[in-house]
């Protein structure tokens, strides 16, 4: 059931966000123990607390409410869920997911009450708590999920260890260029947002519920393994996030020493390199159509690649790598402010600086793109040649079609000069792909500017529709049981 709901509710990464997952239910409404009471009288509001039935928190089953239901108004049930806010944010998850469980297995039906609490006396009770309680573990660590995590950081179950995880694979692909070995609770525990004893509890009984686990369809336990993680290894002097496949960190130079931690949000995504090592797209304009031999874009003339400084400076030619020299050229990603392979300063890292990188992602900074598109050629070419003149329109040309006999027009399209020469460009690029200057077909107004073509248009709004969430709308029915309503965007 747990798998279902995360699969049913449209959740994508660990740690879930459990109460964005409770918001998606019409009839669950939450309540923090901070708004029990009088305000007014901290005494009396002290002691309505402590009246409470839980002192971490309780759900409570409200009889006789109207839902719209499909074809219309049917009888059914609310759910109050009351939470202690002053506990733990791991303990806070943990009740919620509790309570949740509760509902979604029908306790309130089996037990026949309203509120499941303080029956500890009852066999039945009991064995509904402990469901509740596999319930909630499963939700916000399901046991693939854990295994994953744990087998990408080299460690395995063996008979011999006693049936304890144990580091057995350093060559794993999470612990190249680490600098340490990690700690298979302290892993789940920032993985999955559970306290230390509840991470024990997950590791401990893992084996067990691996067992159940593949016994189940083979789609959900693939979906579980295939969700994403928001936390990961950082650098400890500048948050980046590490690279397995680089020794050194991509923001300050540094390496060999990262912190695994979750930062409460995801990095934007950071476009792919191209086997030559160009972007995938500028990362300014998205266009894709540029020549392998580009330097700079020819839409937007913002530089297409981004290569360690070590591609500037010829009479030294070496990069710094520890205490040996390393000879040779890297290129980047347009985030990096210091290579990945050897630790050296990038272009881009050179000319703006950490805090000045137009690359880097920001709420204010729009630079990078995550979405490509090819723009469509303005001026009609046939084999790289105008077939009209782009001033009068004139099909007619003198010396051997470099000009048009109309005019006189040059037909031919390149960089304007600035004393060191120019370079042959396409007659639709904006900008010379090898220098980045602008070229004279654009400055004559042939070309109007990207912002104003209709692949710009097509790309702001596919970016616009990307960044909507799809939320889920979830209802519970009398017995407890899960229907998916709809989704909307958010």
């Amino acid at each position: 059931m747990s798998a279902e709901l995360l699969r049913d509710a449209g959740v994508a990464f660990f740690p879930i966000d459990v109460k964005r997952l409770l918001a998606s239910f019409r009839q669950l409404y939450l309540f923090p123990y901070s708004t029990i009471g009088d305000r007014s009288d901290p005494e009396k509001r002290a002691a309505a607390i402590a009246a409470l039935p839980s002192k971490d928190g309780f759900c409570t089953r409200i009889h006789d409410v109207l839902i719209d239901f499909g074809d219309g108004p049917v009888d059914g049930y609310n759910w109050n869920i009351y939470y202690n806010d002053s506990s733990l944010e791991a303990r806070i998850r943990f009740t919620l997911m509790h309570e949740l469980g509760h509902v979604l297995l029908g306790h309130h039906q089996t037990l026949n009450t309203d509120t499941i609490t303080g029956k500890e006396d009852d066999p039945e009770y009991r064995a509904a708590d402990a469901q509740a309680d596999q319930f909630s573990i499963n939700i916000l660590a399901p046991a693939p999920a854990v295994f994953q995590l744990l087998k990408e950081h080299g460690f395995s179950c063996l008979k011999a260890t006693g049936g304890r995880w144990k580091l057995t694979n350093r060559n794993a692909p999470f612990l190249r260029y680490l600098g340490k070995l990690p700690d298979p609770v302290e892993l789940i525990t920032v993985a999955f947002g559970l306290s230390q004893a509840a991470a024990e509890r997950r590791l401990a009984e893992l084996n067990d519920e691996l067992a159940i686990w593949l016994d189940l369809d083979e789609r959900l336990y693939h979906f579980i393994t295939g969700m994403a993680h928001r936390s990961g290894w950082y650098c400890w002097v500048c948050n980046t996030r590490r690279r397995t496949t680089s020794p050194y960190c991509p923001g300050c130079g540094k390496g060999w020493d990262y912190i695994y931690k979750d930062h409460g949000r995801f990095s934007r995504p950071v476009m792919s390199l191209r086997k030559n090592g160009q972007f995938a797209f500028c990362s300014v304009c998205g266009n894709t159509e540029f020549p392998d031999d580009a330097a700079f874009c020819p839409v937007c003339g913002c530089p297409v690649i981004n290569e360690c400084e070590n591609a500037y400076h010829t009479d030294g030619d070496f990069i710094r790598s520890g205490m040996h020299i390393v000879r040779g050229t890297h290129r980047c990603r347009p985030t990096d402010i210091y290579c990945g392979t050897c630790g050296v300063l990038t272009a881009f890292g050179a000319q703006h600086g950490p805090k000045k990188n137009m690359w880097l992602p920001g709420r204010k900074n729009d630079r990078c793109r995550t979405h490509g598109t090819a723009y469509p050629a303005v001026l009609p070419t046939k084999e790289g040649r105008l077939l009209k003149c782009p001033s009068c329109g004139s099909k007619k040309t003198i010396r051997d079609g470099r000009y048009c006999a109309e005019c006189r027009q040059p037909l031919e399209n390149c960089c304007v000069s600035d004393g060191a020469g120019s370079h042959a460009c396409d007659p639709n690029d904006r900008y010379c792909r090898i220098c980045g200057r602008p070229t004279i077909f654009y400055q004559a107004g042939f070309l109007p500017a990207y912002t104003e073509t209709e692949a710009w248009t097509q790309l702001r709004a596919t970016e616009a529709k990307a960044s909507k969430h799809s939320s889920v709308l979830l209802m519970l029915q009398c017995d407890g049981s899960m229907t998916i309503m709809n989704r909307e965007a958010r």
